[in-house]
């Protein structure tokens, strides 16, 4: 297996003759490869290139180039993409390499985000359009005459159902006339494009506050010489977007390109429409809701240099683009920037950072609830703060009201509504004004359980209780997708006694349609939003005015400006309070703060209607006075005590396997060896089995390590790889650096 260390080339000049190839697929390693003398002058770290791996071909990335190799009867590379897949200078690649040692993962895997094998196979989709011919007109009906004559004035060839809509003239007709001659046809490909790059747009003129104009003017002397990141705290409705959409242009004018970043698929509608009005049509988008064609086309439109702004979700961080001038991450607190599903186990944010550093680009990151870390590297220096207390055009932050939830229970109120939550809603409906209610929790019930024997319905494949949903009459698995019918009788006592216990977003909605009939209610959550542009058609439904209440999950407390929204209730404000993670408060926090600002965000003033078992909670107190302040002295305090970041680094090893037995053992055997080779400044949490002990038949154990800095966590977590390495069993070491998921 050859080494990644460097070496200085030329790509032009076709003396490097082997490249070494990594696979975003499960082929660990690094495999040299032959170039022909044909494609030498294309190949450079970077290049997806088409190569056979046994008996099949796939795709992978060359991360290096070499004058020979030590090993003999090499394959030969079979196709290359072409295009700016990586930077002349490969600062892209030390970008990725980075990324790779970082989070100790394979760097193939890496390329796993734009190197996909369903997308990176996808052929342009090409279209047959046809013009006029350079022939004289004659012999030939009138009607026809006039037709070919209107299709020569339109200046550019159509496609067949183009010129049905505008000459209403039958594709039979097209198909003689071309032959006769008159009529020449051409294949040419088309562009797929994500489904809200075809919104329409809405040209509002915009013009910056003081506040805003400050941090734009402060900001922008950086373009030409960044030196570090800056962290915008600004309220909810500050208008972060503006400043923004000002940065992007004045980047595009220097020359340059720009990533931005954003947390939710959901957010994306309303992001483009806002830059698409001040910088037009030289944006690309990237989400995981897009066809591979539409990705595919994307991408192409990114490489060729086609396009100069990407927005996206956390994967557009890693996608190849020149000369990057500005990288924006917007809720930059947002746990969705974290990969913890698959390798590599990134977060965008600070990758974000990286690339910034390393391709001298200026990295604004932007929260009206910043993570602890961010805001103590601000205060520190290493990031540059930027403050906006004013909403953006005299709108006011709302009013916020807790209503503690036990006492409604005392009171014999049994619904998930508190009284005060439903007045409200009736006042607000009257004035024909919108809601927006979260709760933070899918399906119909919680659990379900039988009153008789107080046997409960959990998952045969992991450790969690079953979810009913009403709509289809199931119980579901939210973690292995397990289904099963919903009972009428009891499988343990036969009694018919089952109650549902709980309530979840759909259980919410149908008493919200009892209580209030004459309201137009939809929903929002991932059962809602499945289908492809699900998420625009709710949001726009919502944004015209033809709904009333729009009740979501967390997706409906981000980013999101509608208004004519005066009231948001949150029905369950602790539903991720108590969770056994270090960051459930901040998360509360900042979940309860970013809903309470999408009301109030015009001049009619807003309320928020906090519900909670526990209003002395500090999460809850200072998100009911907009105190992120208060907030972050608390929480800092806590993290110091306990060295936690940004105090500290932080691995989560979690071992995996369908024998309990021989997870436990292996994982054992890791944190002895790590004991035996202890790592000066590192304190090893565990092992223990996992909160979430069996996910889909697979058991889990974990152990966390707590160290004084990053280079002593890469040390421990190397001698952890390195004794298990390859485990056995269909075992599996997972390692996550900087976890935000700690079940």
């Amino acid at each position: 297996m050859p080494s990644l260390k460097g070496q200085s080339y030329n790509s032009q000049s076709g003396e490097f003759s082997i490249a070494a190839v990594a696979f975003p697929v499960a082929i660990p390693g690094v495999y040299d490869y032959n170039i022909p003398s044909n494609l030498r002058d294309t190949v450079q770290p970077g290049t997806p290139v088409l190569v056979q791996v046994k008996n099949r071909t796939t795709w992978g990335v060359v991360v290096d180039l070499k004058k020979k190799s030590p090993f003999p009867n090499l394959k030969q590379v079979l196709e290359v993409k072409t295009g700016q897949w990586a930077d002349s200078n490969q600062t892209l690649m030390t970008l990725y390499k980075w990324m790779a040692s970082y989070y100790q993962c394979d760097l193939g895997r890496v390329f796993r985000p734009i190197v996909n094998k369903s997308y990176i196979k996808t052929n342009a989709k090409m279209v047959t359009v046809y013009s006029a011919a350079d022939k004289p007109l004659e012999g030939l009906r009138d009607n026809h005459v006039q037709f070919l004559k209107k299709l020569q004035e339109c200046g550019c060839a159509l496609s067949k159902k183009e010129i049905e809509l505008r000459f209403s003239i039958s594709y039979s007709t097209i198909r003689l006339l071309q032959k006769k001659g008159f009529v020449a046809s051409e294949k040419i490909p088309i562009l797929r494009q994500a489904d809200e790059l075809g919104l329409a747009l809405q040209d509002k003129k915009v013009v910056l506050t003081d506040e805003q104009q400050f941090a734009v003017d402060k900001i922008a002397r950086s373009l030409t010489s960044p030196s570090k990141p800056f962290l915008i705290h600004g309220i909810t409705g500050s208008g972060k977007t503006h400043i923004y959409v000002e940065l992007t242009r004045k980047t595009i004018q220097l020359g340059k390109c720009v990533i931005i970043l954003v947390p939710e698929i959901s957010l994306t509608p309303q992001t483009i429409q806002c830059f698409k009005v001040a910088i037009g049509d030289t944006i690309s988008v990237i989400h995981s809701n897009m066809s591979d064609g539409e990705r595919r086309d994307s991408l192409h439109e990114i490489v060729s240099g086609k396009k100069r702004v990407v927005i996206g979700v956390r994967s557009a961080i890693v996608i190849p683009m020149e000369n990057i001038g500005l990288i924006i991450v917007d809720e930059e607190h947002d746990p969705s920037y974290k990969q913890s599903d698959m390798d590599p186990r990134y977060n965008a944010r600070d990758v974000a950072v990286m690339r910034g550093h390393i391709q001298k680009a200026v990295v604004v990151l932007g929260s009206a609830t910043p993570s602890t870390e961010s805001y103590s590297n601000a205060l520190n220096g290493k990031y540059e703060l930027l403050r906006l207390v004013k909403r953006f055009a005299g709108a006011r932050l709302p009013k916020v009201a807790i209503v503690d939830m036990a006492q409604e229970k005392q009171e014999n109120n049994w619904t998930p509504f508190s009284r005060y939550l439903t007045e409200r809603i009736t006042e607000i409906l009257a004035l024909k004004q919108q809601i927006i209610l979260l709760l933070n929790r899918r399906g119909f019930s919680a659990v379900l359980m039988c009153k008789s024997c107080s046997y409960t319905y959990t998952c045969p494949n992991c450790s969690v209780n079953l979810k009913y949903h009403r709509a289809d009459t199931l119980l579901k698995c939210h973690l292995c997708g397990y289904t099963a019918p919903a009972p009428d009788v009891c499988p343990r006592c036969s009694c018919e006694n089952v109650k549902y216990i709980g309530t979840g977003i759909q259980k919410a909605q149908e008493l919200l349609e009892e209580l209030f009939p004459q309201a137009r209610i939809i929903r929002m959550d991932q059962d809602t939003t499945r289908g492809k542009g699900a998420h625009i058609s709710i949001l726009d439904t919502f944004a015209t005015g033809k709904a009333d209440i729009l009740i979501g999950t967390q997706m409906v407390a981000k980013g999101l400006n509608f208004p004519r929204v005066t009231l948001v209730g949150v029905l369950q404000a602790d539903t991720g309070l108590h969770f056994p993670d270090f960051r459930a408060s901040e998360r509360t926090f900042q979940l309860l703060t970013q809903v309470a600002g999408r009301a109030g965000r015009s001049s009619d003033p807003g309320e928020v209607i906090i519900q909670t078992y526990f209003p002395q909670e500090v999460c809850v107190k200072t998100a009911q006075n907009h105190d992120f302040e208060t907030f972050f002295k608390v929480e800092i305090e806590n993290r110091k005590a306990l060295h936690y970041p940004p105090f500290g680094k932080l691995a989560r090893v979690v071992f995996e396997g369908t024998g309990e037995a021989q997870v436990k053992n292996l994982m054992i055997k890791a944190a002895n060896n790590l004991k035996r080779e202890p790592v000066q400044g590192v304190t090893i949490l565990g092992p223990s089995p996992a909160v979430l002990f069996k996910i889909d038949n697979v058991y889990r154990f974990s152990m966390l390590l707590k160290a004084v800095s990053a280079a002593r966590l890469a040390e421990a977590l190397g001698v952890i790889r390195s004794s298990v390495n390859n485990p056995s069993g269909g075992v599996r070491c997972v390692i996550d650096v900087d976890p935000v998921n700690m079940l």
